[in-house]
């Protein structure tokens, strides 16, 4: 009767607490951004700023989209990263600009596969797996500047192309129209292509090597953006030579841009290159909502000479003016809406404490009448279990003879059973390490050790059973039954069978199904274990689970256990876990091999039970003790404690925990500072921070950064004179009163006692 109040006070109690915190988080939810929009940018120069700030235009037009911009400063390698880290946060759609034309295929091929839509913008790549592309038709911009510097130069003389980057789709089709466009023109010789990378300081290198090869004299030049032509003039000028005529493309409208350029006389014409961030961004909205759209999105534009440089600028004045309101009507509204919800999170806060209020009073009035009620009706069933007392001592005798007859009986039955197993088991064994058996022959031997296996297990469920059988007589017969506690007492004992031990979690990765289950059958009983078919699986579960101990097979489909071991240690979600190899193969080069790859362990097959748990509990207590280092030094501080056993952890664990490090003592004073910030800053979600500073450190997150902050507190009342309450504000504490409370928990003593002391 007693319990069951308690548990129904309880659910009362977690019932009400459950719905304060759903309260909570109804007054003071943010609606979210239901689309996740990656954009990766090949460079950042000045054209892509302008875009870059067009696309950021564009996400105010469309509230319903969150951008998050990356540049790729001109590396294949770098973007390939940035793509897959975006596929890896689950973007809904991913627009690129891609640095070349194929060394990015791959991974956009993957992205597309995975049905992420993908936008590319302004340059291309060789496969045909893209949703739509939008950019200008730079075969039809070389063309025309071939024609336009052909009318100029009355269709002969000498001229020079700058292009731009090797590889990359722009730099490719600008050059072939521009190189059509010249054949119409057999009296104008192109006296050298050479290459840029779209900066001035490569149209200033390639025109050195322009001037070194020839010194004859230079009619024209044609970079393939403004940059690369300024970059060419620049040389020419220092050489002397003043007398060449610049063109470029892009014509950008900001100061030192392509149409100030011209307007100045530097450069004599350019080809505007649109950026066309918003019309992005509306393509893209269009393909999230499932709308219509055109797949090649080809961006008109036109050329800037002397005639229309001015009226470009005066436009891009007023547009200009216009961003910069934009840009301060938005500010306003954030403030307006911040300042809505900080009013919101107050009336919510206030409510749910009065209601909570009110609910602990009524619990606190409920638990004074059941508790009342309980120990009368105790008090009359104590009564009643001593009067039965003396009965139960009667028949102790009659009941322990009957436990020692069926304990001979299950005896003998159990010898009986265990002789012919035991000469069964001994033949067996040895013909399962016989290496000289056929295939046949090793799986009629398999079965038969499975089902010896069987049996010896039934052997001892019936023995198991027998000593049950007879504990149970026993225990009635030697004890009286009990008084019944009061009510304080069955709390307690409520406690106690709540409380669970968590088995260490084993992560068994092997393509053989008869094998895992076999090393399944060997562990469970000590471990938890979780099972995976191949390399790639086994990495996708260790990233997942974190768990605390790896048993791999080296040889199998996808991904073998070598590749999925040294990925698993340069990943700082897992390189803390112990990795055993488990294989068939036992040449000594194999061990290096693995050994070489990080792992931890190598047991060959076929294995002994007792030697893999023997080496899997040895790997586990080389971590326990790493644990036990850090728990016993916590006291002195989370800086010294760190330093204590950075020379007993590998190079990644060394660099989490010192980043971690960091991260907590830069952060104490902020009493926003949470396990959450702490994911962010290192890089983890709230689950993998947690198993990895627990496997590593035996403390929770929570509990690091409370024991950091009390320990500086301590360190502050020892060497400074500042108030209690001001140290309790300098370590990140909301209040004076609940820093006292952790430190008295932490120390047995409080701040005041310390000071004193």
């Amino acid at each position: 009767m007693k319990l069951t109040c308690n548990l129904y006070t309880n659910k009362l109690i977690r019932f009400s607490i459950s719905f304060a915190f759903l309260f909570l988080l109804s007054g003071c939810s943010k609606p979210g951004s239901p689309y996740f929009v990656g954009i990766s940018q090949c460079s950042e120069d000045i054209w892509r700023y302008k875009q870059n700030k067009e696309l950021e235009m564009g996400s105010y037009i469309f509230d319903n989209i969150n951008l998050e911009l990356m540049s790729a400063d001109d590396s294949d390698q770098l973007q390939i990263q940035q793509i897959q880290e975006f596929v890896d946060k689950k973007v809904n759609l991913l627009i690129v600009v891609p640095n070349s034309t194929n060394k990015v295929t791959d991974v956009l091929d993957k992205a597309y596969d995975r049905g992420i839509p993908i936008i590319l913008f302004d340059r291309k790549t060789n496969s045909d797996k893209f949703t739509a592309f939008m950019g200008a038709d730079n075969y039809n911009i070389g063309q025309t500047m071939g024609k336009l510097i052909a009318d100029h130069m009355k269709g002969a003389g000498t001229l020079v192309e700058i292009t731009g980057l090797k590889g990359s789709s722009p730099a490719i089709e600008r050059h072939n129209g521009f190189i059509d466009a010249l054949k119409q023109y057999p009296r104008i010789r192109v006296i050298s292509s050479e290459l840029g990378d779209w900066t001035e300081k490569s149209g200033e290198k390639a025109m050195e090597e322009v001037l070194l090869k020839y010194d004859g004299h230079i009619d024209c030049l044609f970079g393939h953006n403004d940059r690369l032509a300024i970059g060419a003039r620049r040389v020419a000028m220092s050489h002397g030579i003043n007398n060449i005529i610049y063109y470029g493309v892009d014509a950008l409208p900001t100061p030192g841009g392509g149409i100030e350029l011209v307007q100045k006389g530097i450069l004599r014409a350019s080809y505007i290159y649109p950026t066309q961030g918003i019309e992005l961004m509306r393509l893209a909205k269009k393909i999230l909502e499932g709308q219509s759209f055109e797949r090649i999105n080809l961006l008109q534009s036109a050329i800037v000479d002397k005639s229309n440089a001015d009226l470009m600028l005066t436009q891009y004045k007023e547009l200009e003016r216009t961003n910069v309101d934009i840009e301060m009507l938005k500010g306003k509204i954030d403030v307006y809406f911040s300042q809505v919800n900080v009013q919101r999170k107050v009336i919510t806060f206030f409510t749910i404490l009065v209601i909570l209020v009110i609910l602990l009073a009524l619990l606190v009035y409920r638990s004074y009448l059941v508790k009342t009620r309980l120990n009368y009706q105790l008090k009359i069933v104590n009564n009643k279990l001593e009067e039965r007392n003396t009965e139960q001592h009667k028949l102790y005798k009659q009941l322990e003879d009957m436990a020692d007859a069926r304990m001979v009986s299950f005896t003998n039955v159990g010898h009986q059973l265990r002789t012919p197993l035991t000469l069964i088991s001994g033949p067996v064994e040895q013909l399962k390490c016989d290496t000289s058996l056929k295939k046949e022959q090793r799986q009629l031997v398999d079965m038969m050790h499975r089902n010896l296996g069987n049996l010896l297990k039934l052997v001892d469920e019936i023995l198991d059973f027998r000593k049950i059988g007879i504990d149970e007589p026993k225990a009635i017969g030697n004890d009286t039954l009990p008084i019944a506690p009061s009510t304080d007492d069955l709390v307690k004992y409520d406690l106690i069978d709540e409380t669970t031990v968590e088995k260490p979690e084993v992560l068994v990765v092997d393509d053989n199904a008869d094998i895992r289950e076999l090393l399944k059958t060997i562990l469970q009983d000590m471990y938890r274990v979780t099972l995976a078919d191949n390399g790639e699986m086994g990495l996708k579960k260790a990233k997942m689970l974190v768990p605390d101990l790896i048993v791999s097979d080296v040889m199998m489909p996808v991904m073998d256990g070598l590749e999925m071991c040294r990925m698993i240690k340069n990943d700082s979600v897992t390189c803390h876990i112990p990795v055993l190899m488990l294989t068939a193969r036992t040449l000594e080069e194999h061990r290096v091999e693995g050994y070489a790859h990080g792992a931890d362990a190598y047991l060959t097959k076929p294995f002994s039970a007792q030697v893999l748990l023997a080496r899997i509990c040895n790997l586990l207590s080389t971590r326990k003790t790493l644990r036990k280092v850090f728990a016993e030094n916590v006291a002195d501080s989370s800086s010294q404690v760190i330093e204590n056993i950075d020379e007993q952890l590998q190079t990644s664990d060394n660099t989490f925990i010192k980043r971690l490090r960091d991260t907590i003592q830069q952060n104490l004073s902020n009493s926003d500072f949470s396990v959450e910030r702490i994911g962010e800053e290192i890089g983890m979600s709230r689950v993998q921070l947690y198993r990895k500073v627990k496997a590593l450190t035996g403390m929770s997150p929570v509990e690091l950064l409370r024991k950091s902050r009390v320990e500086k507190g301590r360190h502050l009342l020892k060497t400074t004179d500042l108030s209690i309450s001001e140290i309790a504000y300098d370590t990140g504490f909301t209040s004076p009163s609940y820093f006292s409370k952790c430190f008295k928990d932490e120390f047995g003593m409080s701040p005041g006692e310390v000071r004193q002391g």
